[in-house]
């Protein structure tokens, strides 16, 4: 005899949430998740529904499911999309496309920012620098500007982002046990604007598991890229989360738990870690801890091993 909702009571249950001790039929699913993220995005303030709120899509799993849900929770929000084309053979291209097919689904107005076109380098080109085997790393520090410059440029109040529970536990474990505290304090759920004119930036996925937004996507019918990064493979993101995943076989709340604890030991590093001064890079003018900021600096680097620098 099959399971019933939990919620309904009517159709056959699909989705078991152990965490929340709930099995759900597809419907309520969808309801249940567009009510946590807003659950999320209230308690921690994370913006005002007059605010513009630009959404980081990278057409992966994550910030699709964060853009479909926040327009489901807030449809008199204004929402933007926002997405960086890093350039990769085939892969960088079918992501652009299902970004672009979300956002015709959904009328929402799409950015994009191509760093073939815009910078003149490939993300692929930081092989043949001194990122060769961090190419991820170097990755992560171009598409955190980019997100920033197309946010200044298409107005937006508030940056969010498809950071999602195992992603946030994951990091916020490593920091820890290397002691990188200026880092675990930036994990909050909203971090205030670099400077004025900046976004502030936010993670309204903070509480809802990789899992649960792959489930969103697919029994929403949200479009997403369906192929991986070629360079994502043996990252630490991905070790990171078999270690999670480990201790959480016999512990469905320990994720959570995970979240909470550092989320209260935040306020407390707050108070001792010293927050670099920061000045305007003389290349790009945005606020940076040293006279170039990373992304500069990294930018020069690769244009250099290209022989354009």
């Amino acid at each position: 005899m099959p399971v019933l909702c939990g919620k309904c009571h009517s159709a056959s249950a699909e989705v078991h949430i152990p965490y929340a001790k709930l099995s759900l039929c597809p419907k309520c699913f969808l309801d249940f998740y567009v009510r946590r993220v807003k659950g999320a995005v209230e308690d921690f303030g994370m913006f005002k529904e007059d605010d513009v709120v630009g959404v980081a899509v990278s057409g992966g799993k994550d910030s699709a499911a964060l853009l479909h849900a926040l327009r489901q929770a807030y449809p008199n929000l204004k929402v933007v999309a926002l997405h960086v084309n890093l350039g990769i053979p085939k892969y960088s291209a079918h992501c652009q496309a299902k970004v672009e097919e979300l956002t015709k689904m959904l009328d929402v107005e799409l950015h994009v920012f191509n760093i073939v076109k815009e910078l003149g380098i490939r993300i692929s080109d930081f092989r043949k620098t001194v990122f060769r085997k961090k190419v991820c790393s170097a990755c992560g520090t171009v598409k955190r500007h980019v997100f920033e410059d197309l946010a200044r440029k298409a107005g937006v109040d508030v940056l969010a982002t498809g950071h999602n529970l195992d992603d946030v536990a994951g990091v916020m474990f490593n920091n820890f046990f290397y002691g990188r505290w200026d880092q675990l304090v930036r994990l909050k759920p909203v971090l205030p604007p670099l400077a004025e004119g900046f976004a502030s930036k936010v993670k309204p996925l903070i509480r809802i598991s990789e899992n649960e937004n792959l489930l969103y996507c697919l029994y929403g019918d949200v479009p997403f890229r369906e192929i991986d990064c070629p360079y994502s493979s043996g990252t630490g993101v991905r070790k990171r989360a078999e270690i999670l995943e480990i201790l959480s076989r016999d512990n469905p709340y320990f994720r959570h738990q995970v979240l909470n604890r550092f989320l209260e030991l935040i306020p407390l590093l707050e108070n001792v870690v010293s927050k670099p001064a920061l000045v305007k890079c003389q290349v790009c003018g945005f606020p940076s801890s040293s006279d170039v900021c990373a992304f500069c600096k990294r930018v020069a680097l690769v244009k250099k091993a290209l022989g354009k620098g």
